[in-house]
């Protein structure tokens, strides 16, 4: 029995469709690393520091030679995290593995953050992802911290990473449009589909800065605060953005393109940019199930003229998915999504 025409047409359009359906998975697998083998490379002599859950962001207080790390055990639902200060001079002292949030949010699950000091003024801004909201504290001379506010808006569903601009006013990515979770937000990410989003807070409104972003993730402010850097994760790119100093606003100027997934963003004393980056990003959610998985771990170092370089490269055996990379003179930290530990590094004087 012959089909009839139309039968025929309909299943050669649905053979079309998977056909290149299968071709751009294809193509997003190898654009995301999945086949390739990782090599190790490490400019840096690096020593862990365990007892800390999942320190997937570091933030460095220069004046006072300490860093703030976000810490959550994400393998746990009812975990509540911590930030956790660490002295860069004395790294194992007992007092950088308490919490010092003193329990407040009680709800409180925290992802990218930023340290903002002006004057007598010293605040930490921190994500977090169980209100979804931005939670501000002030900070003590010794690092204790103290809740000030907690601020949130409809249209923040999926925040991720922040960079502070004032008392009260800062920039905060919204990695997906809808949420992170869930299948519609996966397939987001494999098909590099471009709903990530910037917002900007005067301290009292809230604004669209950016859009159109393939995962946007973590943030950084030039030391002049004339340029904004946002890591776009699915994009394999960081996006750089002429800053407004008076009002706030974005005009996109150029892209740095890199050789894996950038998640967290840093700037350095001489302006460089300190990337935490994942090489095989659709490897690491078989972490959240599996304690003995491994998913690789890279570092770049972006210089002020953007030029790329990489500092740290691994298979993930000796720390697992970075996420962040923090810098102050000679002392390098290296934190990741997962492990219960963070890499305390020593550079050598050769890196700038």
């Amino acid at each position: 029995m012959l089909f009839p025409p139309v039968f025929m047409r309909f299943w050669l359009f649905i053979f079309a469709v998977l056909v290149v359906l299968l071709g751009v998975l294809s193509f997003n697998l190898h654009v995301f690393n999945y086949f390739s083998r990782i090599e190790s490379i490490s400019i840096a002599h690096c020593t862990p520091v365990s007892g800390i859950p999942g320190p997937e962001d570091i933030e460095i207080d220069p004046r006072h030679g300490r860093a703030f790390i976000s810490s959550l055990d994400r393998r746990s639902a009812q975990s509540r995290g911590a930030i956790h200060v660490f002295a860069l001079n004395d790294p194992l002292a007992a007092a950088g593995f308490r919490d010092r949030t003193m329990g407040v949010p009680e709800d409180f699950r925290p992802l990218g953050l930023d340290y903002y000091e002006d004057g007598d003024i010293r605040r930490l801004f921190v994500v977090n992802e169980a209100g979804p909201a931005i939670e501000i504290f002030d900070v003590a001379d010794n690092g204790d911290l103290t809740h000030v506010e907690t601020m949130s808006e409809r249209r923040l569903m999926s925040p991720n990473n922040i960079v502070a601009t004032g008392s009260r006013a800062f920039y905060v990515t919204n990695d997906v449009r809808g949420g992170r979770v869930g299948p519609m937000a996966n397939l987001a990410f494999l098909f590099r589909l471009g709903s990530g989003e910037v917002f900007y807070v005067d301290g009292k409104a809230w604004r669209l800065e950016a859009e159109g972003l393939k995962f946007a993730n973590g943030l950084a402010l030039s030391p002049d605060g004339g340029s904004l850097y946002v890591a776009e994760t699915a994009g394999k790119s960081v996006q750089v953005y002429d800053r407004n100093a008076v009002n706030g606003a974005l005009r996109h100027r150029q892209a740095i393109s890199l050789p894996s997934s950038p998640d967290n963003l840093n700037i350095d004393e001489n302006g460089s940019i300190w990337v935490g980056a994942l090489p095989k990003p659709l490897t690491v959610p078989q972490l959240l199930s599996d304690r003995k998985a491994h998913a690789a771990s890279e570092v770049f170092q972006i210089d002020p003229s953007g030029a790329v370089s990489t500092v740290y490269r691994n298979d993930g055996a000796e720390i697992s998915a970075t996420t962040v990379a923090a810098r102050l003179a000679n002392k390098l930290l290296i934190g990741a999504l997962y492990d219960e530990k963070f890499l305390f590094c020593e550079l050598p004087k050769s890196v700038d």
